[in-house]
């Protein structure tokens, strides 16, 4: 009888195994059916991945790429940032204090088009340090993450000006983490983790994957890319692998129109079919595999998991968004996060209280030509506010 997932958007996560038990002598871990935000802490020896983004192109159900991954030890990081992720990342009761860990895999837009999202949000939102953002050199030194970052500096200078001073100055800072990315090696090592990102193949050099070692747990994000070895050596003995599975061509020719050349080009020679991803599970055989990347609807994950058992038979999820894999040594559960759309943003007050406070300093602010200040229309309570502000600012 053919092995079956479940249809997407029902609630159920598009696994084969929801379970994959590591230590059958151990007494494991009770999980709720579905992961209410905010609601669980994690175990000293713990990492639950949740996917922001999985898809191409954005879709409502959708977003571009991008996962968190969260740690035992309070740590947060975000891989890739593509559009929609933040929306999916303010549901998650994370306070955006701690996105300021960012490890960006290679620069199309689909990667990296919430960053800006994220320090504009971040700034009114209670984060008062830099955002960290690593990422690799290019071919020239237009194709870094440190010219990215420039860019994003230039990109929000308007935005910029009319907060100055109206927010926490320190909101405003990012800070880049270039590497050249001609080899696997260690680009960041703090608070017992450690993560390695080795290059991979996807279009032009300057593309990589990540692993992330936290507590002999181990998490690699090989982001976007061909079926590679240097994929398959840097993901042995892995607890979860995420790796990109692309649709089949005709899915694209048939649901955007793309030729079958186009189709072909794309999910074949830039990205990874089914069946070149079974190759690179079957020789790593992580604890669970998970693809990513693919258009997620009915009737799409069946294919792509026929396509995998062709010459891979171990645990796999196909990743929609709001999948939430939690690891331990005992076990590896994977469920969908309860979404509530409607939930606010979380804000931290002890984190504030820690950071010395919210200062504000009305002297950096940038007001408008007198001519169209004259337009606006007066309010008894608010001018007298404003006159307060310019006083402040004054001194």
């Amino acid at each position: 009888m053919a092995e079956l997932l479940p249809e997407p958007y029902t609630g159920e996560p598009l696994t084969t195994h929801p379970v994959v038990v590591r230590d059958p002598s151990a007494q494991l871990k009770d999980y709720p059916g579905k992961y209410a935000a905010g609601s669980e802490d994690l175990d000293t020896a713990e990492i639950r991945v949740t996917a922001l983004g999985t898809g191409y192109p954005a879709r409502r159900a959708q977003g571009c790429a991008g996962f968190m991954m969260e740690l035992g030890n309070g740590d947060v990081f975000i891989f890739d940032a593509g559009a929609g992720t933040n929306l999916a990342f303010n549901t998650l009761r994370v306070p955006y204090w701690k996105a300021t860990k960012f490890f960006i895999t290679h620069y199309h837009l689909d990667h990296i088009a919430d960053l800006p999202v994220y320090y504009d949000f971040g700034q009114s939102n209670g984060r008062l340090e830099p955002m960290h953002i690593h990422g690799p050199a290019g071919e020239d030194p237009d194709l870094g993450i440190e010219a990215l970052v420039d860019n994003i500096y230039r990109f929000a200078r308007w935005h910029d000006r009319t907060k100055l001073g109206n927010l926490d100055s320190r909101g405003f800072d990012m800070e880049a983490h270039q590497f050249v990315p001609d080899e696997q090696k260690v680009v960041y090592s703090d608070n017992g983790v450690t993560i390695t990102a080795f290059p991979v193949p996807h279009g032009i050099y300057g593309a990589v994957g990540y692993r992330l070692e936290y507590a002999g747990l181990s998490v690699v994000y090989a982001g976007d890319c061909e079926p590679s070895t240097i994929t398959v050596e840097n993901a042995q003995n892995v607890d979860l692998l995420i790796h990109e599975v692309f649709n089949p061509p005709a899915t694209y020719v048939e649901a955007l129109g793309w030729t079958e050349i186009q189709a072909k080009i794309v999910a074949w020679t830039k990205h990874t079919s089914p069946e070149a991803a079974a190759k690179v599970f079957s020789q790593t055989r992580p604890g669970i595999a998970m693809g990513f990347h693919a258009m997620v609807a009915p009737g799409t994950p069946q294919p792509i998991l026929d396509g995998l058992r062709t010459g891979y038979d171990g645990p796999f999820t196909l990743a929609q968004d709001f999948t939430v894999v939690n690891v331990t040594r005992e076990q590896i559960v994977t469920r969908m996060v309860e979404v509530v759309p409607w939930d606010f943003i979380v804000t931290d007050p002890e984190y504030v209280k820690r950071m010395g406070g919210v200062n504000t300093d009305p002297s950096l602010m940038h007001g408008l030509p007198s001519w169209l200040e004259d337009t606006v229309i007066p309010v008894a309570e608010i001018e007298e506010f404003k006159q307060q502000l310019a006083e402040m600012g004054a001194k």
